[in-house]
């Protein structure tokens, strides 16, 4: 994004170790998992409008482990957090015009059908692909109230990052580096979905493009996608109405 001329305000809880700094960019701390950060995040951007809101944030926790608001941390982060996030952005007016919204999904939406502010049972890969489910539902929503703005879903592909489990050393690295993606090239499904004309709505895949979902696929489900967004609206409730 900078590389194309534009403005970038990182709104995160840090630099991750060994990126180095960016001077070039404006960094706010915001921790997703925090409405309160969130909230304190928003109010720092002042007047700025924002062009392009790129949802990016992600863990996958291996145990349960509850956010500050008393909301599952997996859920918390993917999925509140971002919702809060462009929620106080359209209430206080901070989209430009025609805004777009980017939201990173992943194939992992495959091994759920639901997704659960706070999970009965907790396994990881359920959850974690709930919360990608959730994305997916999200940008469904978006979509359809709010026909000025655009959504795009990403999938970003498998990344050597060190998400959900750490780098690996040694003849492990060497195979992943030969399997995975490095983080230029995982970023490069989001950048198409920020600046390419492509149909809004589109859920960008980085090898297959732009995917074309059975009726049946979990991700479609518009019921379900209503639900979740209005159990994202009376979650956030109290924070907008500051």
């Amino acid at each position: 994004m900078l590389a194309r001329g534009a403005k970038v305000v990182s709104l995160s809880r840090g630099v991750s170790r060994g990126k180095g700094t960016l001077p070039e960019v404006d960094s706010i701390n915001c921790d997703l998992s925090n409405l309160t950060s969130v909230t304190n995040a928003v109010d720092q951007l002042g007047n700025q409008k924002i062009d392009i809101l790129i949802c990016n944030s992600g863990v996958a926790m291996r145990e349960r482990k509850q956010a500050s608001d008393e909301i599952e941390m997996t859920f918390a982060v993917n999925v509140l957090g971002h919702h809060l996030l462009y929620r106080m952005l359209q209430e206080r007016n901070l989209f430009t015009e025609k805004p777009r919204i980017v939201m990173t999904t992943g194939e992992a939406y495959f091994v759920s059908k639901k997704c659960e502010v706070n999970p009965s049972q907790y396994r990881m890969d359920h959850v974690y692909g709930g919360s990608k489910l959730g994305n997916l539902w999200q940008v469904l929503e978006l979509v359809r109230r709010y026909p000025s703005l655009q959504a795009f879903a990403v999938h970003p592909g498998v990344i050597l990052s060190g998400f959900g489990g750490g780098i690996p050393k040694g003849f492990r690295h060497w195979l992943a580096s030969k399997i995975l993606i490095s983080e230029k090239q995982g970023a490069q499904a989001a950048l198409i979905a920020a600046s390419q004309d492509i149909p809004n709505g589109t859920y960008w895949h980085n090898t297959c493009g732009i995917m074309s979902l059975p009726e049946e696929d979990a991700a479609l489900d518009t019921q379900k996608a209503e639900t979740l967004w209005r159990q994202l609206e009376m979650l956030i409730k109290p924070f907008l109405a500051k």
